[in-house]
């Protein structure tokens, strides 16, 4: 067994020993697990520019590497080679440092399951080119994964989009997820070891993220010290609404239904919806469906309109020019 921890902190500060430790955790339970820490802060990991080269080349039968070559490789090369991952993130500024978006951002596109599995179907049909069978397909395999996000704050409310954001990491992977913790208050707490209860807290998650290897999906009990969360699937407590009882979770993507019993709130997701949200094969099958569906859509309105486009997209070409004129 192969853990991977991942810190986006500052080195040796509070994401690397809450990782660390979660590690020790794991290895305790499975003496014998391979571990791994990377600390990301001074890596190189630039941003996603959009050229949809990594989805071009899969569609052509190639694989779909990125072509920005930075340590991001080194990284994804890693999760690739893990069973478990422990992934840590410090809150700046109520979600978590743009780095770890950064690498959710090249990450999820060239992993995302049933995008692959569509280009591999349409590779075994032959209508694309390339062999199914060349791909590497372990890199689709089953993975556990729990999150840490590290803020200041002892008002949990300024880092209420932390754990949420991460959850970003391992949808399109659809990556098991075993725990959250959040862990805010450290601008009080100091410093971790000051705080026995949240060590042992990190230590019982690398344990269960460990166990969880071997365990199938429904088998998993998510372990949530502060609190099981609203929605089943994620467990966060966000909540999209529109003026209706319909409220979606944002981070799933599932509908539910809200009821209000005197001071309490009541949310109940059917397992249909719970049976789709992002991070289940069903759930990135129908973005799978809507992303492919665009060219159909598009194509016939830029070639309908191609004089008036090139003309109005002079505006944008020679813009310092003509807003000086």
């Amino acid at each position: 067994m192969k853990v991977l921890g991942l810190s986006f902190g500052k080195k040796n500060a509070n994401d690397d020993i809450l990782v660390k430790e979660a590690l020790y955790g794991a290895k305790e339970a499975f003496p014998d697990a391979e571990i791994k820490f990377i600390n990301t802060q001074r890596l190189t990991i630039d941003r996603c520019i959009g050229c949809g080269a990594c989805s071009a080349c899969l569609e052509k039968g190639g694989d779909n590497d990125c072509i920005i070559k930075d340590d991001y490789q080194m990284v994804e090369e890693a999760v690739r080679a893990a069973d478990a991952v422990i992934l840590a993130a410090p809150v700046y500024v109520l979600q978590p440092v743009g780095q770890f978006k950064n690498l959710v951002d090249r990450f999820g596109c060239r992993h995302d399951v049933s995008a692959i599995n569509w280009v591999l179907d349409k590779r075994r049909s032959g209508e694309m080119p390339g062999d199914a069978d060349a791909y590497p397909i372990e890199r689709l395999r089953r993975r556990t994964v729990s999150y840490i996000s590290v803020g200041g704050a002892t008002t949990d409310n300024w880092t209420s989009m932390g754990t949420a954001s991460l959850h970003l990491f391992g949808f399109p992977a659809m990556m098991k997820v075993v725990a959250n913790y959040n862990a805010n208050c450290m601008g009080t707490v100091a410093n971790p070891y000051l705080d026995e209860e949240l060590i042992g807290h990190m230590h019982e998650i690398g344990k269960r993220t460990a166990a969880a290897v071997n365990m199938e999906d429904k088998d998993v009990e998510f372990y949530g010290p502060k609190g099981m969360g609203t929605c089943p699937v994620c467990h966060q407590d966000l909540l999209m609404v529109n003026g209706t009882t319909t409220v979606q979770c944002p981070i799933c993507g599932i509908e539910g239904k809200l009821s209000v019993d005197g001071e309490k709130l009541n949310v109940e997701f059917s397992e249909a919806q719970q049976a789709r949200a992002r991070g289940t094969f069903a759930g990135l099958r129908e973005h799978t469906t809507e992303i492919q569906g665009f060219g159909a859509v598009c194509m016939p309105k830029i070639m309908a309109n191609k004089e008036l486009l090139e003309e109005k997209m002079k505006r944008i070409k020679n813009f310092d020019e003509m807003i000086n004129a």
